[in-house]
């Protein structure tokens, strides 16, 4: 049986290469900024990329982390969507890499979900017993994988 051939992604154009090197450096900018206690300003380098649809993780998952200790699921969630969507799109990934990044993807979104609804529940807990005080459930990082 002949070898698979594999497609081979067509090189980068100057203006692509020209992107992804300034959507990169913005990803390690907002790093040093988090580093340093700037979460607010990592937030929007980093949503700049998203909205650019930068092809690797780095911008989606530290947004949803921040996100979710913030308890702002639901920009937590948009942002997930966007990293499906984008790794959907991605053509210069292999399928199967594509495949395995989608599927940690959406037990990502699996698990973020099952935590809105455990925070809603605390919360109407909370309410029921006149709490103001809502604890949020903590999610490790092996929770995540579905």
């Amino acid at each position: 049986m002949p070898p698979r051939r594999t497609a081979q992604a067509e090189p980068l154009s100057d203006e692509e290469r020209a992107v992804l090197e300034e959507q990169t450096r913005r990803n390690l900018d907002g790093m040093e900024l988090e580093s340093a206690g700037r979460v607010d300003l990592a937030i929007e380098l980093y949503e700049q990329n998203v909205d650019e649809g930068f092809v690797g993780d780095w911008p989606y998952s530290r947004l949803v982390m921040v996100y979710e200790r913030q308890g702002a699921y639901e920009q937590a969630e948009r942002v997930l969507r966007r990293a499906i969507e984008v790794t959907k799109a991605d053509r210069r990934r292999p399928a199967a890499d594509r495949r395995g990044v989608l599927e940690g993807l959406q037990g990502r979104l699996r698990v973020l979900k099952k935590t809105v609804q455990a925070a809603k529940k605390a919360g109407a807990d909370a309410a029921r017993r006149g709490h103001s005080f809502v604890p949020l459930p903590v999610i490790s990082q092996g929770d995540a994988r579905g």
